[in-house]
């Protein structure tokens, strides 16, 4: 009766490691600067600006409403493509600089492409890491 159970727990063992491990795994780690950088300028320059506005952090989204930042957004020069030029983390707060090309403007009478460089800096919140707006 007794190597019975014991045989029994030996089976379900690897089962629940298995089960266990990626609950573990995704609480551990969590999404760290890099990884916001690129949400927030590949949404941008996928024009998912409602996803964009998601990445800012809670002092700014409790300031503007998510749609007036959409319509806001969608009248401003539009991002073609981004580069991460450096990123320096310090546990919880974050400055990266960050090459931005946009594309032509016509209300900007901007007939080409102009490309800017921008210094960025980002917050832990308890939610994990934001775009920190002053």
């Amino acid at each position: 009766m007794l190597r019975s159970r014991y045989s029994k727990a030996i089976r379900i063992l690897p089962f629940l490691a298995v089960v266990a491990l990626p609950i573990g795994g995704c609480r551990r780690h969590q999404p760290g600067p890099r990884q916001l950088l690129a949400r927030f300028f590949d949404t941008a320059v996928q024009q998912d600006y409602a996803a964009t506005w998601q990445c800012y952090d809670s002092a700014y989204r409790s300031k503007i409403d998510q749609q007036e930042f959409v319509r806001r957004r969608r009248e401003a020069s539009r991002l073609q493509a981004w580069r991460l030029l450096s990123l320096e983390d310090r546990g919880s707060q974050a400055n990266a600089l960050v090459e931005l090309r946009f594309g032509p403007s016509e209300r900007l009478n901007r007939p080409t492409s102009v490309t800017k460089t921008v210094a960025e800096q980002l917050v832990r919140e308890s939610d994990g890491w934001h775009i920190k707006v002053w």
